[in-house]
């Protein structure tokens, strides 16, 4: 099964994005590989998609700023939660 999935990885999956109904928060770290382009082309794709950038983070924003990952979670969950 792994093997059947090994190119999924790879693959942008982009039309696959455009069916995500739910509130959808696009974080990306300043210093990850994933560029702002990109970050930004997905949050367009998604019909409620939101995008926030962390600096001083990489790939793992929750890891290497857990503080600045709260700051942008933490309002998206306000909103995006039913109260």
């Amino acid at each position: 099964m792994l093997t059947a999935r090994e190119t999924w990885v790879q693959d942008a999956h982009w039309e696959d994005l455009a069916h995500v109904e739910c509130p959808t928060l696009v974080v990306r770290g300043l210093d990850g590989d994933l560029g702002r382009a990109e970050a930004q082309e997905m949050v367009r794709v998604l019909p409620r998609g939101i995008y926030a950038e962390v600096a001083d983070a990489g790939h793992f924003v929750h890891y290497d700023q857990p503080e600045g990952w709260r700051r942008v979670v933490e309002p998206f969950l306000e909103t995006a939660l039913p109260a």
